[in-house]
């Protein structure tokens, strides 16, 4: 099977986004913050213009810029991937439950021995409270099983389009970093205040300062400041998310595999470029020590994305894998049943 390029097969694949959506749609992708005025100049096009479009591509739930925890918060915090084995009868009615439980950024019906998999991100190690209470009282739940994870080897968020010419992304790649420089380093207290920015910014990511200061009760000045140290600093991940329908990759699986431990911490370098359906991968607790998410034009494509990852990584062994069936919610979002975005959960990090 000859290897396409990212872009040619978004092309290839009836996607509903016009090219130069996904040309602005990557642009958030690199620089999910920017303002209209910067993005316009990289882009050519007008800052109206570039906003209009945002708007309409946001309506109709096929984009959003949101939030992630970044390797510092994941310090303080408890994230974990858990399935879940329910009743068969009974596997809606607990993920209706589920969905508005603001400390679970995802829920997807996968095909395999568990019904779900849910993606949980517990503030304050919070992670025993949200097993014992929260799926321990639901009814029609069976059985749980926990991968706590460890570390973040490849982030969602560094996953795009490549719709943009080389020199636009760096200098789209330029302006982000300029923006969040002065937090590079920063100590971070999670209090009152970041707690109610990060609960904005996971509902909107490009909330302007204004807004922001209005939920955390602070000064506009204030809130660029903690937001330049939550970004820089490395606790939140801000990012541009595209509905699966908007992305030309219809599906998705969940891998698992194994790697000698002392491999984990370069395991990352140069792999999304040799494996471009590759969204995810973390390290985790468990019999495998690898969680891995690709994206997918259809199930057939998912051997060939396996021999990817094995020729990029030698000493990877795969020892399990899902495909998911249907996803419920999404980093914070319950999904319509078209797959478009629809009700944010805002999380509570």
């Amino acid at each position: 099977m000859q290897e396409n390029n990212p872009m040619e097969e978004i092309v290839q694949h009836s996607s509903p986004l016009a090219e130069r959506d996904i040309e602005l749609v990557n642009a958030l992708q690199v620089a999910p913050r920017a303002p209209w005025e910067d993005l316009a100049e990289v882009l050519n096009v007008h800052p109206t213009t570039l906003s209009r479009r945002w708007a309409r591509l946001t309506g109709a739930g096929l984009a959003r810029v949101s939030i992630t925890p970044g390797p510092e918060l994941l310090r303080v915090m408890d994230v974990a991937f858990v399935e879940l084995t329910c009743q068969n009868n009974r596997v809606l009615d607990v993920v209706e439950k589920l969905i508005p439980d603001q400390r679970l950024m995802s829920i997807q019906f996968i095909a395999g021995p568990a019904h779900l998999l849910l993606t949980i991100a517990a503030a304050e190690h919070s992670l025993s409270t949200f097993l014992l209470t929260t799926i321990g009282s639901l009814d029609g739940v069976l059985h749980y099983s926990v991968r706590s994870v460890t570390s973040q080897i490849l982030d969602a968020g560094r996953w795009h389009f490549h719709a943009l010419p080389a020199a636009k992304l760096r200098s789209l790649s330029q302006l982000h970093k300029q923006a969040f420089n002065a937090g590079e380093g920063a100590a971070v207290k999670m209090d009152t205040a970041n707690q109610a920015l990060m609960r904005e910014l996971s509902a909107d990511g490009r909330a302007s300062l204004r807004e922001l200061a209005a939920v955390a009760g602070i000064s506009p000045v204030a809130a660029a400041r903690r937001v330049t140290r939550l970004v820089g600093g490395k606790y939140i991940t801000v990012r541009c998310d595209v509905a699966r329908r908007g992305s030309g990759r219809s599906y998705s699986a969940i891998l698992w595999g194994s790697i000698p431990p002392d491999r984990v911490p370069t395991l990352g370098e140069g792999l999304p470029a040799r494996v471009p359906a590759l969204r995810l991968m973390s390290s985790v607790t468990g019999a495998n020590n690898i969680h891995m998410v690709v994206w997918l034009n259809n199930p057939m494509d998912l051997l060939h994305v396996e021999r990817q990852l094995l020729q990029s990584v030698d000493c990877l062994a795969i020892e399990d894998r899902r495909i998911v069936l249907r996803t419920f919610k999404y980093n914070g979002v319950r999904l319509n049943d078209d797959g478009t975005f629809g009700q944010i959960v805002p999380m509570a990090y």
